[in-house]
């Protein structure tokens, strides 16, 4: 007869001090070799105390704190921080231009945002080039940001009411061309993502999650 071992699942600590963990957060993995069986999160580690800091701030004092909160999503931050404000005032009026400027930039930040999101996801798992892809598309996104408020990240653009200053001239012009350049780097970042060996292997028939529970939880992506 040979003699059996029982091999046990092990439990790891991933975060809040890890290479792969973009922001604080703690997860208590349990691991079957590869295969998470379970994780429990613990968030918080990042609370900034935004609420008590801007007690004693008037409302346009307070919005550059919430640039800080997402140091990839910064002027949505601003956004929703705007029109929190703005619904206390039911006569608050926005100018239709502030409200089309804010859209604009709202939606270059969620480019900035899923640019980082999905290649740093594949840098962790063993594939550099389309992080340095996606990078030099965001860099161009970062000056579009500086040219309408002077800074490449913490803008402080967005104020309850509207925005802060009209777009300079040229501007619109630039972010056209921009996107219309773009898809042909998106349609090369998803070739680079799906055909790479790495990405594939360490992803496919990896945490899959069914249609109806992902629509029960509310997953969206």
């Amino acid at each position: 007869m040979t003699n059996q071992k029982k091999v046990k699942n092990f439990l790891l600590n991933f975060g809040p001090q890890h290479p792969a963990a973009h922001g604080v957060l703690r997860l208590v993995l349990e691991l079957d070799g590869e295969i998470v069986k379970r994780c429990d999160p613990h968030i918080g580690l990042l609370h900034r105390g935004t609420e008590k800091l801007i007690e004693q701030k008037n409302y346009s004092q307070a919005l550059p704190y919430f640039d800080r909160l997402d140091y990839v999503s910064m002027m949505s931050q601003e956004h929703a921080y705007s029109l929190a404000v703005e619904s206390l005032n039911p006569n608050c009026e926005i100018p239709m231009r502030a409200k089309k400027i804010r859209v604009i930039f709202s939606e270059i930040t969620r480019i900035l945002n899923h640019l980082l999101a999905v290649t740093t996801h594949a840098m962790d798992i063993g594939a550099l080039s389309p992080f340095l892809w996606a990078f030099e598309e965001r860099e161009k996104l970062m000056e579009f940001y500086e040219r309408v408020s002077g800074a490449r990240m913490h803008s402080a653009y967005f104020r309850p009411g509207g925005v802060a200053f009209d777009l300079p001239l040229g501007l619109l012009d630039d972010i056209y061309n921009f996107c219309g350049q773009f898809s042909n780097r998106i349609t090369e970042i998803e070739e680079i993502l799906n055909e790479n060996r790495i990405f594939k292997d360490r992803l496919i028939n990896i945490g899959i999650v069914h249609y109806k529970k992902a629509m029960d939880y509310g997953f969206s992506g």
